[in-house]
């Protein structure tokens, strides 16, 4: 081993207090580059091998009813390749040992088995056989959770009948990677299944005998981003038939959150790594200024002996070399275990046959180089000092720094009122600053991350408390399958167990304004309706007024509307007739697109004198009228969706705020390691740099504990200077976050209490005095009167 590398080692070993600071840094920032872009890579993979290995559909036409012969108005259209008739109906799920109906999708598939858009996945059992007409293959999360396997037999309420029906097997859909059922924004497949029946038997089931209710088509490659144009030229050809929705696959639900969820990854993946590698250069970049000014005679040997500029240039970039290298094979294998971790975490909440956590070698070997070049950066900008030096002026010890005032001083009835450990901090941080600049930057980004964390998680619990606090307050919603007059509405208020019940009405229209259109629903409310109450931005009732529409504000944003303003809808069901209505209020909201109307008005709108497609129910709380009531429900054969306020609240807890908890989690540790590690590093090369003045202090009486002290002053004005710049920043950084979560299904509230604020600033304080410990006991060690001796 040369000269200069033994010293390099040498070096390393004498700093490694700082030096793992630093690394740990490096480790982090590229453990979370490593697991946010392997699981982003994982999700995308697999989404992309499970689309093509099912043939998934480019887009969905509903229609009321056409006949097969007719499917060539739409096979014919230019850019379409392939297209599938399909029967698909709403179901209830009848389970002898569940008290509660259960909501179900019913799909036609071939009754043999051939290659199809929107093929299944078959995970268990087979394809249906020709031993019976009423086979059945169920959604495979449904049939886990409910116990269900091959070869039972299970009740369905199937066009107003109870039919029994065989399960020959269990399959998963690319349609349904995100299971999500009616009214519901989380996988509930405890309450949600999908059910595959033989194309003859729903034919015959559903009296749609040579007849779909429902198209699934493929697009030519070239004309990927041009699927709108294809429907709205299908919508004119299908015009007779009913055509009820419409859907390409971007705003499949499904498709819709799964691929929110990647980009939302992949967007954290260019934050969260960056903050830790740009602290960790700057880091390195003061102890590297520190080091050459401690090393200024040596280099100065160095040169007189022969080493020319380049060679003492790549020696002190070893040592930074050496660090970035370190710190990125710590933090790959970290990454992998972290990414294995974070996509068992996507398993719960995405169906797919296979979800594993790969090891991406271009990945691994971008974040190794990504860490190498952030050390050697940080290490060049203080390495360029020691070219500077002429050898026979480096070999001279530096001269001290040159005292004078700080611009502080001028402010004489501030300064006066200082004491003198206050005053020597005070110098202290305005005399060196690059590294209070260093200093601040970490601490402030420290403190970010936090207030964008606890932001994000006091959002999610906003979003239930408002949606199922204020807005909704049912126990219970009952959907019907058609629209229904207000005798269903006492049917339901009589069952058992109803204490209060209330009429709603769907009403799926088009809506447009100039050049803006959007598809959605019209939901009519009672006047002074008690179940669900429209709110605005500051959670204060809307009221449903008699005529006009009460219109959420997303909504109202993506048609360019506000309040006063003029929209044209046109119902897709009923009276298919274009009417200009008035939008009367704007209310908020953070999932869909509600539109609210007095149901009196929204009735005459679709030509019904009074129509009702749901109930919404207030229950009795004695367990045995519940009961009751559950046993009826399971009767009405109108019923087609049953949503208890109690599971979805459950669910929400279970899947995203449980998981909000563990990315919370992590966000503090990652925080931590920032606020720790840069407040350390700063402490100790200021140590490492005042250990004379340390060692006089000590000659003139004062404690280890009240040097401490003042050390401790530096790092709290440093903490608190950095969390004071860090919580606006970390505000801005979660608005921005929530611009990119906007979306048409879900939105995120910007939330700030002071508990957030108190909490951020109360663990940056902990993270400061839990470096301060370390650096207390670097003090305690400290040998003054070594210190105090004169080098030679």
């Amino acid at each position: 081993m040369r000269v200069l590398d033994r010293k390099v080692v040498r070096e390393l070993f004498a700093s490694k207090g700082l030096l793992l600071a630093i690394t740990s840094l490096i480790a982090v920032g590229v453990m979370c580059y490593i697991y946010m872009r392997s699981s982003y890579n994982n999700l995308n993979r697999e989404k992309e091998r499970y689309y093509d290995a099912c043939r998934m559909a480019d887009f969905w036409i509903d229609v009321k009813k056409v006949p097969l012969a007719e499917l060539d108005l739409v096979a014919d259209l230019p850019g379409v390749s392939e297209i599938r008739p399909r029967i698909t109906f709403f179901a209830t799920v009848d389970l002898e040992r569940v008290a509660e109906p259960l909501n179900g999708m019913v799909f036609s598939l071939p009754d043999q088995r051939k290659p199809i858009i929107n093929d299944i996945f078959l995970r268990r059992g087979s394809y249906f056989t020709d031993r019976r007409r009423n086979e059945v293959i169920v959604n495979d999360a449904f049939a886990r959770k409910q116990g269900l396997f091959p070869g039972q037999w299970i009740h369905l309420i199937l066009n107003n009948r109870r039919e029994e029906l065989f399960i020959v097997g269990t399959a998963m859909s690319s349609e349904f990677v995100y299971l999500v059922g009616p009214g519901t924004i989380t996988p509930d497949p405890e309450h949600f299944g999908v059910f595959y029946l033989k194309q003859s038997y729903a034919e015959e089931v559903f009296n749609m005998d040579g007849a779909a209710n429902q198209i699934v088509g493929v697009v030519a490659p070239s004309w990927r981003d041009r699927v709108d144009e294809i429907l709205h030229r299908a919508e004119l050809r299908l015009d007779d038939y009913g055509v009820v929705a419409t859907t390409p696959r971007k705003d499949q639900p499904s498709n819709r959150f799964l691929s929110d969820e990647i980009r939302g990854l992949g967007t954290f993946a260019n934050i969260l790594p960056v903050i830790f590698l740009a602290v960790a250069a700057m880091v390195l970049n003061v102890l590297m200024t520190r080091l050459i000014d401690q090393q200024r005679t040596i280099i100065g040997t160095l040169k007189a002996t022969g080493y020319s500029h380049a060679q003492i240039f790549w020696h002190f970039m070893k040592f930074g070399g050496l660090v970035g290298l370190c710190g990125g094979l710590v933090g790959l294998p970290m990454g992998y275990g972290m990414a294995e971790f974070i996509t068992s975490i996507y398993r719960q909440f995405f169906e797919f046959p296979e979800l594993h956590n790969h090891i991406y070698p271009e990945l691994y070997l971008t974040a190794l180089a990504t860490s190498l070049g952030c050390a050697l950066f940080g290490c060049w900008r203080g390495t360029r000092g020691a070219l500077r030096l002429k050898p026979a002026e480096a070999m001279r010890p530096k001269p001290p720094v040159v005292g004078g005032r700080v611009w502080l001083e001028h402010f004489t009835a501030f300064w006066q009122r200082l004491s003198f450990g206050w005053r020597l901090v005070i110098r202290n941080l305005v005399r060196h600053k690059a590294r209070t600049a260093v200093g601040v930057f970490a601490a402030s980004m420290g403190a970010a991350i936090l207030m964008c964390g606890f932001m994000l998680r006091m959002g999610i619990e906003y979003i239930i408390e408002f949606q199922f606090e204020k807005v909704l307050h049912s126990d219970v919603d009952l959907g019907f399958k058609d629209e229904r007059g207000w005798d269903a509405l006492q049917e339901v208020r009589k069952l058992p167990g109803v204490d209060y019940a209330e009429p709603t009405l769907e009403v799926s229209c088009e809506f447009s304004s100039g050049p803006y259109r959007r598809k959605g629903g019209i939901t009519g409310l009672k006047a002074a309706a008690r179940l669900t109450v429209p709110r605005d931005r500051e959670a204060q009732a809307v009221r449903i007024q008699p005529v006009g529409l009460t219109m959420t504000r997303k909504m109202a944003d993506l048609l360019h509307l506000e309040a006063g303003d003029t929209v044209l809808i046109k119902p897709i069901k009923g009276l298919q007739q274009t009417h200009a209505v008035q939008v009367v209020e704007i209310a908020d909201s953070f999932m869909g697109l509600g539109v609210y109307a007095d149901i009196d008005y929204l009735s005459r709108l679709i030509g019904e004198e009074l129509a009702i497609t749901g109930v919404q129910v207030q229950t009795n709380p004695d367990e045995q009228a519940r009961a009751e009531m559950l046993k009826e429900l399971k009767r009405l054969p109108a019923l087609q969706s049953y949503n208890a306020r109690t599971n979805t609240i459950k669910n929400l807890v279970e899947t995203v705020v449980n998981t909000q908890s563990i990315f919370i989690g992590l966000l503090v540790i990652f925080a931590g390691v920032i606020f720790f590690s840069s407040l350390l590093n700063t402490s100790l090369i200021g140590l490492a740099e005042r250990k004379r003045e340390v060692a006089t202090l000590r000659v003139l009486g004062y404690t280890e504990y009240q040097i401490g002290g003042y050390f401790l002053r530096e790092s709290m004005m440093l903490d608190a200077i950095g969390t004071t710049l860090g919580l606006p920043l970390g505000y801005g950084l979660c608005l921005w976050l929530t611009t990119i979560y906007d979306t048409e299904m879900f939105r995120f509230p910007l939330v700030a209490p002071p508990a957030v604020w108190i909490g951020v600033i109360g663990l940056a304080i902990a993270f400061g005095l839990s470096a301060h410990v370390f650096v207390q006991r670097e003090i305690n060690k400290l040998d003054w009167r070594d210190a105090l001796n004169v080098k030679e």
